[in-house]
C-alpha cells in the first residue's frame, strides 16, 4: 500500500496569505521545509480571521499549525500590551504537553526573534511558597502569550476562587463564594487555542473551561485542535465558536492498480498488531518481543490503572535491571539473580525503566518524562504509563508502543498509537487482547478505521532462543483456531471419519484443546513462578501486585465497551496469575466467580518482609499490636461462654497449615466483634431505661398509684417515655392535691379519691366503663387536645415506644 496524502505539501513560501520573514526564517531554522497537509490547510484559514476545528492524525504537525498564527496575528497586528496584558491564550489537558508547547513556542519566538514572552503556568505544586513564588514570577515577566493547563489558568484570568464552589457552568453555587483580583488582562486577546480539545471535556474541566471563556473577548480567533471528535467537542464548536472553518485531513491507502483501499486514522507509517493471548502470558510476550527486536530501543508500554503502573515498575525493575539497592542478600544474592534472570531474558545491552502516571507529585513526574525523553538515540528504555501520556507528547525515538490491556475509552487507542511513527517516521504498536469476547475489538477497531494484523506468538527454547514455532509437540495458536473453526463449522464427521465412533472421539478431542484454550508454555509459567517468589520476599511487591489486580478489575468493570469487554468472560484467574499473585484478595467484585482453581502460593502472608528495614519494624510493631488486641478480643469472646462464640474461637486457635484465610477470617472476626458492641449498646439502653422508671416509681407515694401500675406495665412505659402527657399532668395534680390536703388538713381523702375528683372535674360525666381505664382517659384528653389546636398545625403522628430496640443507634 502506498500512501495517497503525502507526507509533506506545500512550501512554506507558497502559503497565503504569505508569512512574514521572521516566522519563515524560524521555520526554515527548525529543518521544515516544506508544511504538512494539517498545516497547509489551517494555517491560511486561522490567518484570515476564521475560527477553526481541526481533526488530523497524531504525529501530523499540529502543534506548529497554530503556534505559526498565534505568533503572526500578534506580529501582523501590531499589537501593543501592556505589562499585564495577554495577547494570547494556549490551552492543554496535561502539564506534559503543556510543557512541550511551550518549548516549540518559546524556541520559535527565539528563532524568529519577535518581541513577546510565552509563560507557561501549570498546577501540581503542593507547595503555597512554591505557588506564591510562580504568581511573583509572572507578574514580574508580564508574558504576552500564556500556556497551560485549565485550573492554573482559571485563576490566573479569572482569580483565584476563595469560597464557594463551581457548578459545570462556571457559576459560582455558595452565596459567599468571591474570587479575588486577576493576576493579567486578557481584554486586548486575540487568539485562543484548545489543544487536544476532546480530552479537556472528557477530563471534567467543562467549569473552567467556562469559567475562562467567560473572561474572553468575543471578538476573537478560536482553534480547536484534536485527533477525533466528540459530541462535546460539537457542542463546545456550537456555543464558541462564529462559523468556525472545519479541516479534517484523512490518512487513505491505495492499492497496486491505484484504487483507495481504505481510510485511517493512524499514519500509514504505523503498523498496529494484535496477539491474542491469556492474560498470564503478556509479560512473558513483551520480555521476548523486546529481545527479539535484537537492538536496544524505546518502548511505551501503557496500562489503564496508576497501580498496575507502580506495581510493574517495581517488578521490571527487578527483572530489567537488578540492582543492589533492590535485591536483598548482598552482592552474591545479585549476581546469583542476574543469573537466573537470563534464562528468561538476556540482551547485551542494559535498559532503563521508568514510570509515569497523574497520581506522581509533579516534581518526580517531570524528572520521569525529561530522562526519557531526554535519552540518547541507541539507548533502550521502557516508559511505563497511564493514558496521561498518550496524548500529544512529541517524545523522541520511541520505536514501539505496547497495550497491556486497551484503555477504557476507545478514542485514547489512536492516540497511545500515536507516540510512536511521528512525523513521517516508521513505528510499530502491540496490543493484548484476551481471548473470548475481547476478540471483537479487532473488528471494532477496523470500523473506526484503524487498521490491525495479527502478530505471531513468540516462544522461548529451552537455550533461551525466540522463535515463532512452537516447540515439538505442541499445538501453535492458528492450528488450535483452525480446530475452533472447522468443529463450528460443520456437525457431520469428515470422509476418512467413516465410523460414528472414530468422529464423537475425535470431536470430544477437539473439545478438549478448546478448553483448555492454548497449549503450554513451560517457560511462561516458570517466569510466573519466580514473580511469585519475589513477593515471597519483598512485601512491598507483594502488596502492590495485590493493589493493582484489585484496580484492574474495577477499570475493566467500567470499559465504555462494555459489550465486548463483558467482565463475566474475563478470565480472572488467568488475570491473577499474570499479575503473579500469591493469592486473590477479597473483594466484592469476584463474589460467585468460580475461584477455587486458583494455586495459592504457599507462605504465611504475614511473616513476608519490607526490604526497608526501618518500615519492616514498623510493620512488625503495628503487627505485634494487631494480635495484641485480637488475643484480648478472644479472650473476652471466650469469657461469655456463647456456644457459637467457643466455637469461632476453636476455628481462629486451631488452624490447618499455613494462613490461607487472612481475608475470610478478618471479616468474620469484624462481623462477630460488630454484634458483640450492637448488644452491649442494646443492654446499655435498657439498664438506663429500667433505672429511669425506677426512679419514676419511687416518685410516686400512693399505694393505689403504684397498683394501678403493676396491673399495667405498657402504662408504665407510656408514662416513662412521655408518649402520654395527660398521665404526667394528672400525676402533677395528684402531688399538688396532695400537698393542699397535707397543709388544710381539711379532707381525708385518699390519693386514689383525690385523683377520681380532679378526673371528674377535668373530663365530662360519663357512665361509659371506658373512663376508669387510664389507657382510655389519656386518648380522650389527646382527641381534646387536638381540637383544641390552631387551623393549620401540623397533626402530631402518634407512636408507641416501648424503650427497647433491636436496632443499632444511627
Amino acid at each position: 500500500m502506498d500512501e495517497v496524502v503525502p507526507t509533506y505539501g506545500k512550501a512554506w513560501t507558497a502559503l497565503r496569505p504569505a508569512l512574514s520573514e521572521k516566522i519563515l526564517a524560524a521555520v526554515s531554522s527548525l529543518g521544515f521545509e516544506n508544511t504538512t497537509p494539517v498545516q497547509e490547510s489551517t494555517i491560511p484559514a486561522f490567518l484570515q480571521n476564521s475560527d477553526v476545528v481541526v481533526e488530523a492524525a497524531t504525529g501530523s504537525g499540529k502543534t506548529l499549525a497554530f503556534i505559526i498564527p498565534v505568533l503572526e496575528l500578534l506580529h501582523r497586528n501590531k499589537v501593543r500590551l501592556a505589562h499585564n496584558e495577554i495577547g494570547a491564550v494556549i490551552i492543554s489537558p496535561t502539564r506534559e504537553l503543556a510543557r512541550q508547547i511551550s518549548a516549540v513556542l518559546n524556541e520559535m519566538i527565539r528563532l524568529s526573534g519577535l518581541d513577546y514572552k510565552a509563560h507557561l503556568v501549570v498546577g501540581g505544586s503542593t507547595s503555597a511558597t512554591n505557588t506564591a513564588d510562580e504568581l511573583s514570577q509572572l507578574k514580574e515577566l508580564g508574558p504576552d502569550i500564556l500556556v497551560g493547563t485549565p485550573g492554573r489558568l482559571e485563576d490566573i484570568l479569572c482569580g483565584r476562587l476563595k469560597r464557594g464552589k463551581k457548578t459545570k457552568s462556571g457559576m459560582i453555587t455558595a452565596a459567599g463564594g468571591v474570587r479575588g483580583r486577576a493576576i493579567v488582562s486578557a481584554l486586548k486577546l486575540e487568539t485562543l487555542v484548545l489543544d487536544e480539545a476532546d480530552r479537556l471535556l472528557d477530563m471534567g474541566f467543562e467549569a473552567s473551561l467556562t469559567a475562562i471563556l467567560s473572561v474572553l473577548p468575543k471578538q476573537r480567533r478560536t482553534g480547536l485542535f484534536s485527533a477525533t471528535m466528540s459530541e462535546g467537542l460539537s457542542q463546545l464548536v456550537r456555543a464558541g465558536l462564529r462559523n468556525p472553518v472545519r479541516v479534517q485531513v484523512q490518512v487513505q491507502s491505495q492499492d497496486d492498480t491505484g484504487v483507495i483501499a481504505s481510510e485511517r486514522r493512524i499514519p500509514s507509517t504505523l503498523k498496529v498488531e494484535f496477539l491474542v493471548c491469556p492474560p498470564d502470558r503478556k509479560l512473558a510476550q513483551i520480555l521476548r518481543f523486546i529481545q527479539n527486536s535484537g537492538t536496544a530501543q524505546k518502548y511505551i508500554v501503557y496500562f489503564s490503572t496508576c497501580a498496575a503502573v507502580d506495581y510493574f515498575f517495581k517488578l521490571l525493575r527487578r527483572l530489567l535491571r537488578p540492582m543492589a539497592a533492590i535485591v536483598p542478600g548482598g552482592k552474591q544474592a545479585l549476581k546469583n539473580e542476574r543469573q537466573r534472570l537470563r534464562q528468561w531474558f538476556d540482551v547485551d545491552y542494559p535498559i532503563s525503566v521508568h514510570s509515569l502516571h497523574g497520581q506522581m507529585v509533579q516534581r518526580k513526574r517531570q524528572g520521569t518524562y525529561d530522562a526519557f525523553s531526554g535519552m540518547a538515540k541507541g539507548e533502550a528504555g521502557v516508559l511505563l504509563c497511564t493514558d496521561v501520556a498518550s496524548r500529544g507528547l512529541d517524545i523522541p525515538d520511541v520505536d514501539c508502543v505496547i497495550q497491556w490491556d486497551s484503555p477504557t475509552d476507545p478514542k485514547t487507542f489512536a492516540h497511545r498509537c500515536g507516540r510512536t511513527a511521528r512525523a513521517g517516521r516508521s513505528g510499530s504498536a502491540l496490543v493484548f487482547i484476551n481471548p473470548g469476547s475481547e476478540e471483537t475489538y479487532v473488528d471494532f477497531l477496523a470500523l473506526r478505521k484503524i487498521p490491525m494484523s495479527a502478530a505471531a506468538y513468540l516462544w522461548q527454547g529451552a537455550d533461551g532462543s525466540i522463535t515463532t514455532k512452537a516447540p515439538v509437540g505442541e499445538t501453535t495458536i492458528d492450528e488450535i483456531s483452525e480446530v475452533s473453526s472447522d468443529a463450528d463449522s460443520s456437525n457431520e464427521p469428515e470422509a476418512e471419519d467413516v465410523e460414528k465412533g472414530e468422529h464423537k472421539k475425535k470431536k470430544n478431542r477437539r473439545r478438549g484443546m478448546l478448553c483448555r484454550g492454548y497449549q503450554e508454555d513451560p517457560h511462561s509459567d516458570g517466569l510466573i513462578e519466580m514473580i511469585q517468589g519475589i513477593a515471597a520476599s519483598d512485601r512491598e511487591i507483594y502488596e502492590r501486585g495485590k493493589l493493582a489486580f484489585v484496580s484492574f478489575v474495577q477499570s475493566y468493570l467500567k470499559h465504555e465497551a462494555m459489550y465486548i469487554f463483558r467482565a463475566k468472560e474475563l478470565p480472572i484467574i488467568e488475570v491473577g496469575k499474570g499479575f503473579g499473585l500469591l493469592h486473590l484478595p477479597s473483594m466484592p467484585e469476584l463474589r460467585g466467580r468460580p475461584l477455587g482453581k486458583f494455586k495459592r502460593y504457599q507462605i504465611d502472608t504475614d511473616t513476608i518482609p519490607y526490604l526497608d528495614s526501618k518500615r519492616e519494624e514498623r510493620r512488625l510493631s503495628k503487627l505485634k499490636e494487631t494480635q495484641k488486641a485480637a488475643a484480648a478480643d478472644r479472650a473476652t469472646i471466650h469469657q461469655n461462654g456463647s456456644a457459637e462464640e467457643e466455637k469461632r474461637e476453636e476455628v481462629l486457635t486451631t488452624k490447618k497449615g499455613p494462613k490461607n484465610n487472612e481475608a475470610w477470617a478478618s471479616a468474620r472476626e469484624a462481623r462477630e466483634l460488630a454484634k458483640e458492641r450492637k448488644l452491649k449498646r442494646i443492654k446499655r439502653k435498657d439498664a438506663k431505661a429500667s433505672a429511669e422508671e425506677e426512679r419514676l416509681l419511687q416518685e410516686i407515694n400512693d399505694p393505689e398509684m403504684r397498683k394501678m401500675l403493676a396491673k399495667d406495665p405498657l402504662l408504665a412505659k407510656r408514662m416513662l417515655y412521655g408518649r402520654d402527657k395527660s398521665l404526667r399532668d394528672m400525676i402533677a395534680k395528684t402531688t399538688e392535691s396532695k400537698q393542699r390536703q397535707q397543709q388544710s388538713n381539711n379532707s381525708k381523702l385518699s390519693l386514689g379519691q383525690i385523683i377520681e375528683e380532679a378526673h371528674k372535674k377535668k373530663y365530662d360525666d360519663s357512665s361509659s366503663e371506658d373512663e376508669e381505664d387510664w389507657e382510655a382517659l389519656s386518648n380522650k384528653q389527646m382527641r381534646k387536645n387536638v381540637r383544641g389546636r390552631t387551623n393549620g398545625a401540623k397533626r402530631k403522628r402518634f407512636s408507641f415506644n416501648p424503650g427497647f430496640s433491636d436496632e443499632e443507634d444511627s
